[in-house]
């Protein structure tokens, strides 16, 4: 279900500090839900309702005033539609956009920790709400009969279809200002799960279920579902997308007990479901073929190529190619036999992991291979930044380096406990951060070539030696190479630590010394080729040392460019357009035409550059 998770800027992940999201999600989905109690055919139709729907508009705007220009402008616009007394459809519309874009702006959302138990909610709802909402829910219950505006009525279709089973969670969590709803925060975090699903299921509770496809409940989307409003899933999946959404508030334990099966396995069935949706809903059966591979296979490629590497890249292959085929509707023949060969090949991968519990060695290598493939390159991009620090002999921008791998390194150390105990992160957020983080380095990297090369030309040489390098690092390159070490660091420990929590379950308790080997030894292997890099750099003649700093610079530039296009391309945020060519992963080279052609511009323009420094 990404189509729920519409992909905007690094920068807007950041934009959007968590409580701020869970405030706006509330605030959004009232509006949605409510209005139609505000204002009928243009008319006002209760004055109380009619303020909160101005009271929150304004309130949105308030927590939207530093995110992305786009979540600004459609806060204005909801302002102005409120104001002009809108048809109700137009509000729900926007409201819906703005719900999915803030969605989509925060980096994950928090799952209950089990699945949500609705006779404990039921029992907590008499304790709690009942006075309020009703023995039944009605919204009729004595201490409500006051309250304007009045109290929910979880009966209502019309509501139902506009909240969403996490929305319902922070209305329970936050309450809803200037009204009788009371925060309930005091109550666990379970608790108020329980409540949620509870009233989220009372309007839709006989609709028949007998329509869900029994690989859409085995999917894992339990996130996606808790995120998504009825209506969203029946716009999604309109065969069943109302049965479905009925099923998950209903029997949440059927999906929750899905989520933590085999990655092949999973990739298996939402590969399935893909083919199911192809026909109705091609834009639902990619994104289902993008989680195959980012939420299932992926998991699994390191401790499979350690067994069978060919194997490895011809499903890595085959599921890229799939969807070039998804997204071309002259193509439409060649999905089904497509998704039946990918299949085949990850039935063939189980067999050759043993069910997922690899013997000692292959964990051990997978252990140390991960390392060493993602560690040698940040690696690179410290040695030569500290190099530039020792040989210019500039104290502060070594105190830089330092203070960015050590930062980098302790964001991974948050990541791996957020990861584990407190969110689940998606393929999709994975590849997000990967790319984006790689991208942005890339072009910072870019920059600092060119400007460690210009040191290296007649003019700037001799002005450089009379300076004596004292001032040749300014301020603001201090932070840039800073900023780079960061990202180099934190991008591959990112996706270290998320490789290695898949690794550790698959190798079982057996294996775990094999594991801990293979990270020690990976360690051993780094420290030996930093301290050899950085012996060899030392020695180099200064402008030598710039020269051939600036041009691994430019390499490792490169390198990151192609290596954040392809983690774009996985999270489907870009298109593919395959080539038919070997991958090159230690080069950042792999072969779809979009990578490619950036590469090939930043080659160009280094080698011009390159050349007309020489001729000046």
């Amino acid at each position: 279900m990404m189509a729920f998770r519409s992909v905007i800027a690094l920068v807007s992940l950041l934009a959007l500090p968590a409580v701020a999201s869970d405030k706006l999600i509330q605030y959004i989905e009232y509006i949605g839900a409510d209005y139609s109690a505000a204002v009928v055919d243009g008319n006002i139709v209760s004055e109380a309702e009619y303020g909160e729907m101005q009271e929150f508009s304004s309130l949105i705007a308030e927590e939207v005033s530093t995110a992305p220009a786009a979540l600004q402008q459609q806060s204005a616009q909801l302002k102005q539609l409120i104001a002009a007394k809108a048809a109700e459809k137009d509000i729900q519309a926007l409201t819906a956009t703005m719900r999915q874009a803030v969605i989509a702006a925060m980096p994950s959302i928090p799952l209950p920790k089990q699945s949500p138990d609705l006779k404990r909610g039921a029992a907590l709802f008499t304790t709690n709400c009942a006075a309020c909402h009703g023995a039944t829910a009605m919204g009729d219950g004595p201490a409500g009969a006051q309250l304007d505006p009045a109290p929910t009525n979880f009966h209502e279709m019309e509501r139902y279809q506009a909240r969403s089973a996490y929305g319902l969670f922070n209305t329970i969590t936050l309450g809803v200002a200037d009204t009788g709803m009371a925060s309930f925060a005091h109550l666990d975090e379970q608790s108020r799960w329980d409540l949620a699903f509870y009233v989220g299921h009372i309007a839709s509770k006989d609709i028949d279920t007998s329509k869900v496809p029994d690989a859409m409940i085995e999917s894992g989307a339990v996130k996606d579902l808790l995120t998504a409003t009825p209506k969203d899933v029946i716009q999604l999946y309109p065969d069943f997308g109302e049965a479905l959404m009925s099923l998950f508030r209903s029997h949440p334990e059927r999906f929750f007990q899905a989520k933590s099966k085999d990655p092949l396995v999973i990739a298996q069935q939402k590969l399935q479901l893909s083919a199911d949706l192809y026909a109705q809903n091609p834009q639902a059966a990619y994104d289902q073929a993008v989680s195959a591979y980012l939420d299932g296979f992926e998991l699994v490629e390191n401790p499979l190529g350690t067994v069978n590497a060919p194997l490895r890249d011809q499903i890595e292959h085959s599921m890229m190619g799939l969807r070039q085929l998804l997204k071309d509707p002259m193509q439409k023949d060649a999905v089904a036999p497509r998704i039946a060969e990918i299949q085949s090949l990850l039935k063939q991968a189980q067999t050759e992991l043993s069910e997922t519990q690899l013997s000692g060695i292959n964990v051990f290598l997978a252990a140390l291979l991960i390392l060493l493939r993602e560690g040698l390159e940040a690696l690179l991009v410290v040695a030569a930044i500290y190099s530039v620090a020792v040989k210019t002999d500039k104290p502060v921008l070594r105190h830089t380096v330092h203070i960015g791998w050590m930062g980098a390194l302790a964001l991974g150390v948050v990541t791996w406990f957020v990861s584990s105990y407190v969110i689940d992160i998606s393929g999709a957020s994975r590849e997000l951060t990967e790319g984006y983080t790689a991208l942005i380095a890339a072009a910072i990297l870019f920059y600092m070539g060119f400007w460690m090369h210009s040191k290296t030309s007649a003019k700037e040489w001799s002005h450089f030696i009379q300076s004596k390098v004292q001032n040749a690092v300014s301020g603001g390159a201090y932070f840039g190479l800073g900023l780079v070490v960061f990202l180099a660091v934190y991008r591959e420990a990112f996706e270290t630590i998320l490789f290695y929590q898949a690794l550790w379950l698959q190798g079982g308790e057996q294996a775990q010394q094999s594991f801990i080997a293979g990270i020690a030894s990976a360690l051993v292997l780094l420290a030996i080729v930093g301290v050899a890099v950085f012996k060899f750099a030392l020695k180099l003649p200064l402008k030598t040392f710039f020269g051939s700093t600036a041009l691994l610079m430019l390499v490792l530039a490169i390198v990151m460019a192609g290596k954040g296009i392809a983690a774009l391309q996985e999270a489907g945020t870009l298109s593919v357009s395959q080539l038919n060519l070997p991958t090159i992963s230690w080069l950042g080279f792999y072969p779809n035409t979009q990578g490619v052609i950036l590469q090939s511009v930043l080659v160009l323009i280094a080698l011009v550059y390159l050349v007309r420094s020489r001729k000046g």
